[in-house]
């Protein structure tokens, strides 16, 4: 059986909503939690639960593969290999679920994998959108962002042409000194309802407008200073994301976090935004000289990106 055993959540640093509408956007696998596909002869005292509903979902989702048309996917499921084997594993999931670290991208990951053969020498973007199709199962509109940065395991970014490519990126080495961070808010949010909300907006024509005249050209200048390929100031650019996301997407950001997002543009000690569809984790950004206050205060909730 082919597969890595281990598929780690995601993060896209920048570009969230804007993905979905063909903007760029910058991926990188986040390693302190994964999905481990796991047999069902290997389930630890206390799992018992999580094994059972996972092999439920294999069930399911093994129906929603088995009933898409022929020539659905680049890759061709063996849909025999499946039936024969969806019994015999589960995913031993510690990603937050609702959190905007790609739980059903990692499982989805881990499917493409197990299930499609053939699937190693495709495109990164024929791997995309099989992807996209598998994770639909969970959300019912997926761009396969998530799933492919957990699949290559390197940090991806998305043209707005549509190319994608792997790229050398390290998070403790960003321009001017800056650290990203999560920070939990505590509070789970459902991406499918969110991703439809925004869908939604896109049809007026005013906020159309402003996603691609203002927040689209911001994520792309962010990109490009976060891979030095432009000088800004990447916390600036985050800071103005930061005020587009507060003023277009208040649905999307727990209200327990707007106080301290406002707190965070007024101090300019950090800087908060989305982190993947709202709810769950903020992504946070600040110069490493904020960082042992930050700890201090935050304790737990926090989680430094490196």
């Amino acid at each position: 059986m082919r597969h890595k055993g281990k598929y780690p959540a995601k993060l896209m640093l920048v570009g969230e909503y804007g993905v979905v509408v063909g903007g760029s956007a910058l991926t990188l696998p986040f390693r302190a939690f994964h999905a481990r596909v796991r047999s069902v002869e290997d389930i630890p005292a206390g799992k018992e639960e999580d094994a059972r509903q996972s092999l439920g979902h294999l069930e399911q989702l093994f129906g929603y593969i088995q009933g898409l048309p022929a020539g659905t996917f680049h890759a061709t499921p063996d849909l025999r290999l499946f039936s024969r084997e969806l019994k015999n594993y589960w995913m031993d999931l510690d990603i937050p679920i609702g959190f905007g670290l790609g739980s059903s991208g990692a499982i989805s990951a881990a499917i493409y994998d197990l299930f499609f053969p053939d699937s190693e020498g495709l495109s990164l973007l024929h791997q995309k959108e099989d992807l996209a199709t598998i994770e639909s199962y969970f959300h019912g509109k997926s761009s396969g962002v998530d799933a492919l940065t957990s699949h290559a395991g390197s940090a991806l970014r998305f043209h707005s042409s549509g190319h994608i490519e792997r790229v050398n990126f390290d998070p403790t080495e960003i321009p001017g000194d800056y650290r990203f961070f999560l920070l939990n808010s505590g509070e789970r949010f459902d991406t499918g309802p969110l991703v439809n909300h925004f869908l939604k907006q896109m049809k007026d024509e005013a906020f159309r407008r402003s996603m691609e005249e203002e927040y689209l050209p911001l994520n792309q200048l962010l990109i490009q200073s976060l891979l030095g390929e432009k000088e800004a100031d990447p916390a600036m650019l985050v800071r103005m994301i930061s005020d587009f996301q507060l003023q277009h997407f208040p649905k999307m950001i727990p209200e327990s976090m707007v106080e301290l997002w406002i707190e965070g543009q007024v101090s300019n000690v950090f800087y908060l935004k989305l982190n993947g569809s709202g709810g769950g984790f903020m992504l946070g950004i600040a110069h490493v000289s904020f960082r042992e206050s930050l700890d201090e205060r935050w304790g737990g909730q926090l989680l430094w990106i490196e």
